[in-house]
């Protein structure tokens, strides 16, 4: 009976001994990617819709975040040109060549770009 008392007070000492290694690694491990996180908040992407105002970016294209203020939008697949956006400020990524016709100096579709991270886009809503 003793040695079951003395195996189980072993038992929980090195719970306890693991369980203090665990914070102390877990402490040491934060500290570490402490200016990753930092370094990752610095490089928030924003999106302005004059009109509308700052909208919330989902990732993938633009148009996922701008579904309900481009109601024109239909084909998402840059051929009907309802998600023409002028781009004010900022930089986008084409991820797919257009088929609607698109002065890619200053316009984009919503549908075929995705924002460059650390950017401030500032667009505006064009007629298709």
């Amino acid at each position: 009976m003793n040695m079951l008392i003395t195996f189980l007070a072993l038992c929980m000492l090195a719970a306890v001994l693991f369980t203090l290694w665990g914070v102390v690694w877990g402490l040491s491990f934060r500290q570490k990617i402490k200016p990753q996180l930092a370094l990752v908040q610095s490089l928030k992407t924003t999106l302005h819709l004059q009109g509308h105002g700052d909208v919330p970016l989902e990732p993938g294209v633009l148009l996922n975040s701008l579904w309900e203020h481009l109601p024109k939008a239909d084909c998402q697949s840059g051929e009907c040109g309802g998600c023409k956006l002028k781009l004010r400020q900022g930089q986008v990524t084409w991820i797919r060549e257009p088929q609607a016709q698109v002065d890619r100096s200053c316009e984009i579709l919503a549908c075929s770009c995705e924002a460059v991270v650390g950017q401030s886009l500032v667009c505006e809503a064009l007629p298709s």
